[in-house]
C-alpha cells in the first residue's frame, strides 16, 4: 500500500472533472426533465461522490479504507441498476483501491465488484433491451443477454487489468521516487561527515602538531625564564617563533592544495624531510621517486608522511629517521622506519596521529603495516594501488 500527496490531489481534481462533465451531460441530454426520480437520484450520488472526494484515508485503519472503497463501488453500481450507467467512477475506485488495500484485499474486491457488477447488469437488462429494442429482431431474448453479458464480462476485465496494471506503475515509481530522495538524503549526510571527518584530520595533520609543538617551546621558555637563561630563552623563543610561521606555512600550503593542481608531491615530501633535518638532531635519509598522481592522492600521501614524521618527533626519541617513496610493480610504496623506543602496536592509543594515518589508507584502498616492538624501532608501511 502506497501513496503521495500529490496524486491524491490529482485523483481528486479527476473526480471533480469527471462529476462536472457527468452534470453537464445530464443538463444538455434533458434527463433531468424525464422525472423526479432520476433527477433525485443522480443528485444523490453526485452529492456521495463529492464527500467521497474530500477524504481519501491512506492513513486510517485497513476497515476504513474497506468501506470506503466499497461506498465509491456501490454508488456506481446503485447507478447502473436505476438506469444511469456512469462506468467511470466504478474503474475510478477500483484504481483508488490499488492504492489503499493490500493485494489481499484488493484482489477480493476486484471479485466482489466484478460479480456485483454481473448481477447489476443483468438487473439493468430490461432498461437496455427496451431502449435498444431494434438490435434484438430476429434474435432470441436468452442469447442476446448471453452475450451482452459475456460482452460486458470481457469489456469489464480488460478495462480493470488496464487500470490495475496502471496503477501499479503508478504505485512502483513513487516507491522508486521516494526511495532515490531517501538515498539521496543519505548520501548528503554521508558526504557531510566525511567532509567534516576530511577538515578534523586536516586540521589535527597540520595545525594540531605544530600548535602543540608552539606550546612546548613555550613551556621550555617560561622555566629558562624563571632559570633567568636569557641565552636559553632567546633560543626557546625563535624555534616558538619558527613554528609559529610553520603554522601559517601549512594554512598556506591546505589553501593552495585546494585551489592548484599542479601539486609537486616529491619536492613537498623532500623540503618536508629536509625541514626535520634542520630542526632535530636526526639523520635523515631518504630516497623519493613517485610519479605524477592526483592532487586528492598527493594531499593524502603528503599528510600520511607528515603524520608519521610528527609522531616519530613526539614518541619515538629516535636518532636516525629513513623514508622511501617508490612505485613498484604492486603499487605506490611508502615506507617510514626510524631506531627510536617503539611501541607495542597491539595495545590501543589515544592519540589520533595513527588513527589518521589509518582513515587516509583506506580512502586510498591501500594496505598498512606496521612493524615495532618496544625498544626496537617502528617501520610504517603502505602500498597504495597504481
Amino acid at each position: 500500500m502506497f501513496s503521495s500527496p500529490s496524486f491524491c490531489t490529482i485523483l481528486r481534481y479527476v473526480e471533480w472533472v469527471m462529476m462536472i462533465g457527468v452534470t453537464l451531460g445530464f443538463i444538455l441530454d434533458g434527463m433531468f426533465q424525464v422525472s423526479i426520480t432520476t433527477t433525485l437520484q443522480v443528485f444523490f450520488c453526485l452529492c456521495g461522490y463529492t464527500w467521497l472526494s474530500l477524504v481519501f484515508p491512506i492513513y486510517r485503519p485497513l476497515w476504513q479504507r474497506q468501506a470506503y472503497v466499497l461506498s465509491g463501488i456501490i454508488l456506481a453500481l446503485f447507478m447502473r441498476v436505476t438506469g444511469i450507467g456512469i462506468e467511470l467512477f466504478l474503474y475510478l475506485y477500483i484504481a483508488k483501491s490499488c492504492f489503499l488495500l493490500n493485494r489481499k484485499n484488493l484482489i477480493l474486491t476486484v471479485i466482489f465488484t466484478v460479480l456485483l457488477g454481473v448481477l447489476t447488469f443483468v438487473l439493468a437488462l430490461p432498461e437496455y433491451v427496451q431502449l435498444n429494442s431494434a438490435l434484438c429482431v430476429n434474435l432470441e431474448e436468452h442469447k442476446q443477454i448471453q452475450q451482452m453479458i459475456l460482452s460486458y464480462l470481457s469489456d469489464n476485465l480488460v478495462v480493470t487489468v488496464f487500470i490495475i496494471a496502471f496503477s501499479f506503475m503508478v504505485i512502483v515509481e513513487q516507491k522508486s521516487r521516494k526511495r532515490a530522495e531517501a538515498l539521496a538524503e543519505q548520501v548528503e549526510t554521508l558526504a557531510t561527515t566525511l567532509e567534516r571527518t576530511r577538515i578534523a584530520r586536516d586540521i589535527h595533520d597540520s595545525l594540531g602538531h605544530s600548535l602543540t609543538n608552539l606550546n612546548s617551546r613555550l613551556t621550555v621558555a617560561q622555566q629558562k625564564l624563571r632559570q633567568h637563561d636569557i641565552d636559553g630563552v632567546c633560543e626557546v623563543v625563535d624555534t616558538a617563533q619558527f613554528l609559529a610561521s610553520q603554522c601559517i606555512e601549512d594554512v598556506n600550503r591546505s589553501l593552495k592544495m585546494m585551489r592548484q593542481s599542479d601539486f609537486n608531491l616529491n619536492q613537498a615530501l623532500t623540503t618536508l624531510l629536509e625541514q626535520l633535518r634542520h630542526n632535530q638532531a636526526l639523520s635523515v635519509q631518504w630516497e623519493i621517486n613517485l610519479p605524477q598522481l592526483s592532487l586528492q592522492t598527493s594531499h593524502h600521501i603528503y599528510c600520511i608522511v607528515k603524520e608519521g614524521l610528527i609522531n616519530i618527533q613526539k614518541y619515538a626519541h629516535a636518532s636516525a629517521v629513513r623514508f622511501r617513496g617508490l612505485s613498484t610493480p604492486e603499487g605506490i610504496l611508502i615506507e617510514l622506519a626510524d631506531n627510536g623506543q617503539g611501541f607495542d602496536p597491539k595495545i590501543p592509543h589515544l592519540g589520533l596521529g595513527l588513527q589518521g594515518i589509518e582513515e587516509r589508507v583506506q580512502l586510498l584502498r591501500g594496505q598498512l603495516t606496521i612493524n615495532s616492538t618496544p625498544g626496537s624501532g617502528t617501520q610504517i608501511q603502505i602500498i597504495l594501488p597504481l
